[in-house]
């Protein structure tokens, strides 16, 4: 009987985490703490466009998304950030993996192509609308 228990805990978790809705989490403001440096980093995402930058400064980089699933999208810079950080190309497309902790806090799980061994994962706070 525990065996059975544990197969439907199981199953049933699987089940959810594959039917998570992270349909608030496409367009909005967001924040994080970079652990490396402690910056704060804001988030502005709306469709199809996501531009970033460390809070007090002026200093903005604007990505393309794509979500190729409900939890998943993939950035990359435009033209104009390119110019300003002509480095970022290395990095090549970014790909960042939703995982939601509550209706204002997500985790994202962020891979890079260029470098397969880099992987970072940040706790993602929603910004309300003021």
């Amino acid at each position: 009987m525990k065996k059975l228990y544990t197969f439907t805990f199981i199953i049933l978790t699987a089940v959810s985490y594959s039917q998570a809705d992270c349909s608030k989490f496409r367009s909005g403001t967001f924040k994080f703490t970079d652990p490396d440096s402690k910056k704060v980093c804001i988030i502005n995402r709306d469709g199809d466009t996501q531009t970033e930058r460390v809070e007090n400064s002026e200093e903005i980089y604007e990505f393309s998304v794509t979500w190729t699933d409900s939890c998943t999208y993939t950035i990359s810079p435009t033209s104009s950030t390119i110019q300003k950080k002509p480095e970022v190309l290395k990095l090549g497309t970014m790909t960042v993996k939703i995982t939601p902790v509550t209706d204002t806090t997500y985790v994202q799980h962020i891979r890079v192509a260029n470098s397969p061994k880099f992987k970072r994962r940040d706790e993602v706070v929603v910004v309300p609308d003021l």
